[in-house]
């Protein structure tokens, strides 16, 4: 295994599956006090419409915005992972407003979340109102991808081809310098490491740049296009950054797109493909500040030097991040607490050693191995692990944390994350609730983990799973 390499992206989708909830409760339960419980609200409150006509909007607006709010969520994750399987889908459906709004959405709510959790005053992060009314302006000025029906531009590759590329060459690198020889681009493919979604991305660097596939695993253009790929994953406006150009936002965060643009800049400067030779931060902050120039996107240092100087500029983060050193996370918000503390911490070690997290397995094999590259990685390993021996999800032990106060953050992360997936199911499944979550425990009972779900549901919205009325799609 190496070190994760994806901040901002990594973040804003892990919360995104968060904001479907948060960004929901209060509507969720005005809905409840005025219709009582109706499963699935996307296919209630359609049938109300059907029924009723127009007129019924305005008693369905707290149920409409819990809907469309979870909808663009949805929306915005499809897009992002695999644009070309999802546009179809997507314009097909008739609550989809653009892919700049889900954007818009996805960030908005990302950026609600952490105010809430960090800066309640709203000092430093962006967003807000002057967002929503740029928003708003550029749908009345019908400015490409934020406003319906508009054209979509569509990536050929998505955010699920490159975390899977990036994963496969970080892993292979590491392999490469752990053999004592070096390897070919002819063994890997004959030993099936080179095939489908795991080459996606290097195929489309490849042609996109205008390289030749090498022989040899250790010619600079594989950590060049590592480098992309690092650069791709970590777009800048919206967060940390705030956003310079609203009709630009799309292309600026954009993975897909990012690629796109990031592999034009090695075909326009081909002299790129050989530059890398130490894998050193001088190496990162040079071609990464070059590439990121070229394609007209933020510095990537300037933004983790925001991140980190939140450890000192805002006091919500002080307290987050001395919550992250002992694991005793304040219960109000905990997951979001845990997610963004994590991220802080993973963004203050990139920004000391980015070289480390865009090549890890040149670090951590050969010459370059060290017992503070070791240190680096150890800190950021999974929250939470699975065992070889018996089924289930299990807490790490941590140097320096109280071994109870890892247990009970573990305890209340996944008993919130019942509660989401639940909520999501309200919002958007037909049927009956699935309560499965026999991946997250030993010694399962589906009896047990169906009370224990319907009690978590109840503490928050005082309604029984089994009192839903379970709606069926009207027929037009």
């Amino acid at each position: 295994m190496v070190a994760a390499c994806r901040i901002d992206v990594g973040l804003l989708l892990s919360l995104s599956y968060l904001a479907q909830s948060f960004s929901t409760m209060k509507y969720l339960r005005e809905t409840l006090q005025d219709f009582g419980p109706k499963k699935s609200l996307f296919t209630w409150t359609n049938n109300t419409l059907l029924s009723e006509g127009p007129s019924a909007q305005t008693k369905l607006r707290a149920a409409n915005i819990a809907v469309n709010n979870a909808l663009d969520v949805e929306y915005y994750k499809a897009f992002a992972l695999n644009p070309k399987k999802a546009i179809q889908w997507l314009v097909d459906q008739i609550h989809f407003e653009a892919v700049g709004h889900g954007y818009y959405i996805a960030y908005g709510q990302l950026i609600g979340l952490l105010q809430a959790a960090v800066d309640p005053d709203w000092t430093t992060l962006p967003g807000g109102e002057v967002w929503d009314e740029r928003h708003k302006a550029a749908r009345e000025a019908q400015v490409e991808g934020f406003y319906h029906n508009s054209p979509v531009r569509v990536p050929p590759i998505g955010l699920h081809a490159i975390y899977e590329g990036q994963a496969r060459f970080a892993q292979l690198q590491f392999l490469n310098g752990g053999q004592g020889r070096t390897l070919t681009f002819d063994q890997l493919d004959s030993a099936g490491c080179l095939q489908g979604v795991y080459v996606e991305a290097w195929d489309w660097f490849l042609k996109l740049s205008g390289a030749r596939r090498p022989g040899r695993f250790d010619d600079p253009l594989v950590s060049l296009f590592l480098l992309v790929l690092d650069l791709a994953i970590n777009p800048t406006q919206g967060f940390p950054l705030d956003i310079g150009d609203f009709e630009a936002f799309i292309g600026d965060v954009d993975v897909g797109t990012r690629f796109v643009r990031l592999c034009r800049v090695v075909e326009a400067a081909p002299e790129l493909k050989t530059l890398i030779k130490k894998h050193s931060r001088d190496e990162y902050v040079e071609l990464g500040g070059m590439l990121a120039e070229a394609a007209g996107y933020d510095d990537p240092m300037d933004a983790l030097a925001t991140i980190v100087s939140w450890r000192e500029s805002l006091p919500g983060v002080v307290k987050l991040m001395e919550e992250h050193r002992t694991f005793e996370f304040d219960p109000i918000n905990q997951p979001v607490r845990v997610f963004f503390s994590h991220f802080i911490a993973f963004a203050t070690d990139k920004l000391a050693r980015p070289e480390f997290f865009c090549w890890p397995g040149m670090w951590k094999t050969g010459e370059n191995a060290s017992k503070e590259a070791m240190e680096v990685w150890l800190r950021h390993l999974s929250l939470f692990t699975d065992r070889p021996d018996k089924p289930g999800v299990y807490p790490r032990k941590w140097p320096d944390r109280d071994e109870k106060a890892v247990k009970a953050m573990f305890d209340r992360f996944y008993g919130t994350m019942a509660l989401f997936d639940l909520t999501r199911q309200w919002i958007l499944k037909d049927g009956p609730f699935v309560c499965n979550y026999e991946w997250l425990m030993e010694n399962y009972s589906q009896e047990r983990v169906e009370k224990w779900a319907d009690e978590t549901f109840m503490q928050v919205y005082k309604v029984k799973l089994s009192d839903f009325e379970l709606c069926v799609p009207a027929s037009v």
